[in-house]
């Protein structure tokens, strides 16, 4: 593979995995009106793990006719995982709430998605749905790929800053304290990744982030 067929490669699946979902955010963040809820139902939550599924079922034999295998991306299984994941969720949830909640303090209110989230309350079916197929889909495109894809020309650190800057655009729908969030956790997950190199940890911390916190709006 050519050094220019590798950046096609690169923009092609950044692009397919997160385009429709950055410009979504980046309009939610500049262009909504700051008194507009979000809506947040049952129907918008199957409608993102469909849209997930399908962008996934696109693009990964794209991957696999690059020569990207599962283990390349870091997806071998051991039970191991499981416990380090756990760690890991841990882990991004009290930085990221120390950061978060230090900021509302200053800031005098959360600012986050959370705030206008308006809908009724989620199906059980529906958070783990979401808690499943979101955590891998993202993880191994914004985290398996990009850092390793970039890890082949670039230092570890730009690969990690490349997949958070990429994690936070489709986020910045969570306002500017949400987004901040994010990055912490991009920066744990990512950085653990990289000296890692095991995916499967990063992909069970995001879905019990997601089921967390899910279960905190949807049952509510």
């Amino acid at each position: 593979m050519t050094a220019l067929s590798r950046r096609i490669e690169f923009w092609v699946v950044v692009i397919v995995a997160f385009g429709y979902f950055i410009a979504g955010s980046v309009w939610a963040a500049w262009f909504a009106h700051p008194s507009d809820d979000l809506a947040f139902s049952d129907a918008s939550v199957i409608g993102m793990v469909l849209a997930e599924l399908v962008l996934f079922a696109l693009l990964a034999p794209l991957l696999w006719w690059r020569g990207w295998r599962p283990e390349a991306l870091g997806l071998g299984f051991t039970w191991q995982d499981v416990g380090v994941g756990c760690a890991l969720f841990l882990a991004c949830i009290i930085a990221a709430s120390l950061l978060m909640t230090g900021l509302a303090l200053m800031a005098g209110g959360m600012g986050t998605l959370w705030e206008r989230m308006e809908g009724a309350p989620l199906s059980m079916a529906a958070i783990v749905a979401v808690s499943i197929v979101n955590p891998i889909f993202e993880e191994v495109f914004v985290c398996g790929y990009v850092i390793r894809a970039l890890q082949r020309t670039r230092s570890v650190a730009f690969a990690v800053n490349a997949s958070v800057a990429i994690r936070v655009s489709y986020h910045l729908y969570q306002g500017a304290i949400g987004a901040l969030g994010v990055a912490v956790v991009g920066l744990i997950l990512g950085w653990w990744f990289a000296r890692k190199g095991r995916l499967w940890p990063v992909i069970i911390a995001h879905g019990l982030m997601d089921l967390v916190a899910l279960l905190g709006f949807g049952m509510g």
